[in-house]
């Protein structure tokens, strides 16, 4: 955690010189390996109230805590050591994390995903 908040604050400060309405993103591989559940949902909820937006990748993070309030998910399979990954997706709307299946509409013949 002591890496976390000065690298959220150092990037929440370098984006308020940036126009309003640019992405704030900020991007972690191995999101928060080694810290705990408790101090997990603390993160995500300062990474909401800086308003930044973030990509993470994890093993294990789902990023869905009461403190998130909106979430998109990919979860990425690659069974067997095939040669494909299959993305799964998933909506957290800050109470429930739901699949996501994306309907297929034809329209004159053309299938639209």
């Amino acid at each position: 955690m002591a890496m976390y908040v000065p690298l959220f604050s150092s990037v929440y400060a370098r984006y308020q010189g940036a126009n309003r309405d640019c992405p704030r993103i900020i991007s972690l591989d191995e999101a928060f390996a080694g810290v705990d559940e408790n101090n997990i949902r603390d993160m995500f909820k300062l990474l909401e109230e800086l308003n930044l937006n973030f990509i993470m990748n994890s093993q294990i993070l789902w990023g869905d805590y009461d403190t998130v309030k909106s979430l998109s998910i990919c979860e990425l399979i690659r069974p067997n050591n095939a040669d494909f990954v299959t993305v799964i997706r998933y909506h957290w709307d800050g109470k429930v994390k739901e699949l996501v299946i994306d309907e297929v509409e034809e329209d004159e013949g053309v299938s639209i995903a």
